[in-house]
């Protein structure tokens, strides 16, 4: 392949495709954009609405004037429907796709390449569009190895870029874990200041607490855990669910009295007492992990 490592085609100009066009502008990484403007000529087709990156005269001059194709769309319908119309020129460049669905679509997508020969590797943004760039920033990839390999510049331009193995799915499926783990903790914090907040404590108040407790103590449990997970085994000397279980009925107590919704700790209660149903009750809160694989 001729073409310059550096020289990158932005597929999608949604919130986060024009955040990862932005963000390799602003590293020195020429850009162009390209995205769908329906089936009719638009006008203003000429005029990338991100500042500073051209936009691509067409779908075969984005691919075969780029060394990388990085695309990002809404839904992996639009991914398909994209790189059917590109089939003549997909060879043309590697193809990085950062579009969120699930690892079977992944799986799809790359076999439709690999099928034509072409070079996929698929990824996952774990963040907004505002922090693409930050250094911090978790994106996770999976597929072709030789596509990080030849690309890991500039796609740590995007953030800390994690490679996870040759299965092409295996991004998406971190992508969607990674998802429940934030859902989990965020509505964790809105069921604590909705809490809080019937005494008047406004949530900026306890955010500082609640993120230096995620970044000590929770962080630790966390850690442990993981290896009760992998071990299966699951010592309950520091806690177990039989000593937890009263605990979840004073907080449910508490958001009642309190005129809050209590299906969150209703939720937790109950897989606890399913735990302790199925012999776990001296054993860690990590034990739930065999009540949620129950269906496997």
């Amino acid at each position: 392949m001729s073409h310059r490592m550096d020289s990158v085609t932005v597929i999608g100009l949604n919130s986060r495709g024009t955040a990862l066009a932005q963000a390799l502008a602003a590293a020195g990484a020429t850009v162009v954009a390209w995205d769908e403007v329906g089936p009719e000529p638009n006008p203003s087709a000429e005029t990338s609405p991100v500042k500073g990156v051209p936009r691509a005269e067409s779908l075969q001059t984005a691919f075969t004037t780029a060394s990388l194709v990085l695309v990002c769309l809404d839904d992996y319908d639009g991914v398909q429907r994209v790189l059917g119309q590109a089939e003549p020129y997909v060879t043309a460049a590697d193809v990085v796709n950062l579009t969120s669905g699930t690892s079977a679509q992944a799986e799809q997508v790359a076999a439709w390449m690999n099928a034509r020969s072409g070079h996929y590797l698929d990824g996952a943004l774990m963040a907004h569009p505002e922090h693409v760039g930050d250094p911090e920033t978790v994106l996770v990839y999976s597929g072709s190895a030789e596509v990080f390999e030849r690309h890991r510049t500039v796609l740590t331009h995007l953030g800390d870029a994690t490679y996870l193995g040759a299965a092409p799915g295996t991004a998406a499926l971190y992508d969607v874990a990674m998802l429940n783990f934030a859902w989990a903790t965020l509505i964790g914090f809105l069921q604590t200041a909705a809490l809080l907040g019937t005494a008047q404590i406004p949530a900026t108040t306890v955010a500082p607490l609640l993120t230096r407790w995620l970044s000590t103590t929770v962080t630790d449990v966390i850690t442990e855990y993981a290896r009760q997970i992998d071990d299966r085994h699951y010592p309950g000397d520091q806690e177990w669910l039989e000593l937890d279980a009263p605990l979840m009925d004073h907080l449910i107590e508490a958001g009642r009295a309190r005129g809050l919704d209590t299906a969150l700790p209703e939720l937790i209660q109950s897989l606890t007492a399913r735990g302790i149903d199925a012999g776990h009750g001296k054993d860690s809160f990590a034990s739930l992990t065999e009540i949620i694989r129950a269906r496997q």
